[in-house]
């Protein structure tokens, strides 16, 4: 397993050591991967998802016999630049929710349209109470992601992934709706 110094480097391994095998590689490493990256991320599902990642980058470029030392360096490194990544399309995102917020409330809206109401009401039925919660305050009521996460008692990224989640769970009972 990979074992990180306060700095961020991996510790020594014994002169020599080398693994045959992917299959060493990814049990001695996958732990020490996954903790770098939650230390990175605070949560566990991206935490899972930047190791995985860092995981299957390296699994087409890694040639064996490779020193422990030399896989282990090169899977830190993978880390960093997967971590960049993951970051990058995390600020891109926040400043795409950013600028949707600052539209006015009223070049959102259009006139009624009783038949989308009608389906819309028929799918927040169908969600559990806190995924319906969020929708409503978001979408219904025109409330902040930050108004939301201060109403729900949450942080604000709990707030947005509990909006994401309601509305993957939302699109997936909007097709049982249509039918």
């Amino acid at each position: 397993m990979i074992e990180l110094r306060p700095g961020g480097r991996p510790e020594p391994e014994p002169a020599g050591a080398s693994y045959t095998n992917w299959e060493s590689v990814y049990q001695d490493n996958v732990v020490g991967i996954y903790q770098l990256a939650f230390r990175r991320v605070g949560n566990a599902a991206d935490a899972e998802d930047v190791a995985e990642e860092v995981l299957i980058r390296t699994l087409n470029t890694l040639r064996f016999p490779a020193p422990v030392h030399n896989v282990r360096s090169y899977l830190v490194k993978t880390a960093r630049s997967v971590l960049a990544d993951h970051w990058r399309r995390h600020y891109a995102a926040q400043t795409a929710v950013g600028e949707l917020e600052q539209l006015p409330p009223e070049g959102l809206s259009g006139p009624p349209n009783t038949v989308a109401s009608e389906r819309a009401q028929r799918v927040l039925a169908l969600l559990p109470d806190q995924f319906k919660r969020v929708l409503e305050l978001r979408f219904l009521r025109g409330y902040s992601v930050r108004e939301v996460a201060t109403e729900m008692g949450v942080s604000e990224a709990n707030a947005r992934v509990l909006q994401f989640r309601a509305l993957r769970k939302a699109a997936t009972f909007d097709q049982e709706v249509l039918t």
